[in-house]
């Protein structure tokens, strides 16, 4: 190598070592993701022509903490499973819908950056639907992190409540309860 070369080789190879870019935001670790979210077990729900089959409740009444972009997820307790000699609560994402012979009963909701409201809905006329499907109902809250939904999108699937507890890290046994009575 010629000589007079190598120093400018040299000033060079320091130049590029010494430089560094701007750092980028940190990508996710590795293992369970360490999310905030709130969960909210709403009992005694009844729908009647008297709240239009309708309850509504507030995320400040119900001690919510919910951003605007966040996911809120309702899930109805739709039966009890027994697994392992234990019976279990089985829970289905909204809307949900029932195949009657009198038509067809839908449980829905909407949310607004206030509140959030659970409806029946369908071609079913709701006056006449028997009590199993409008009295003492029980629904489960749960607010999924707009940053969490984000880095899961496409990978959880949210109407898989296991899953979705799995992924949240939810105890169950200390899921705050409330009595729509």
């Amino acid at each position: 190598m010629n000589r007079k070369l190598l120093p400018l080789l040299l000033i060079l190879v320091t130049v590029f070592l010494g430089c560094e870019g701007p750092k980028g935001d940190p990508g996710p670790e590795g293992g369970a993701i360490d999310v905030t979210g709130t969960t909210l077990d709403i009992e005694n729900v009844n729908f009647n022509s008297g709240n239009k089959f309708e309850y509504a409740l507030s995320y400040s009444a119900a001690k919510l903490t919910v951003l605007e972009s966040d996911a809120v997820l309702i899930y109805i307790h739709w039966n009890d499973v027994t697994s392992g000699g234990q019976t279990l609560k089985a829970f289905r994402l909204l809307p949900q819908t029932a195949y009657l012979n009198e038509g067809l009963l839908t449980y829905n909701y909407d949310q607004t950056k206030n509140d959030f409201s659970i409806f029946l809905d369908g071609t079913v006329n709701l006056n006449t639907l028997a009590d199993d499907w409008t009295k003492n109902q029980y629904f489960r809250v749960v607010v999924v992190p707009s940053d969490f939904a984000l880095r899961t999108s496409g990978k959880l699937d949210y109407n898989d409540y296991n899953a979705v507890v799995k992924a949240l890290n939810i105890d169950e046994t200390k899921i705050p309860k409330i009595s729509a009575q």
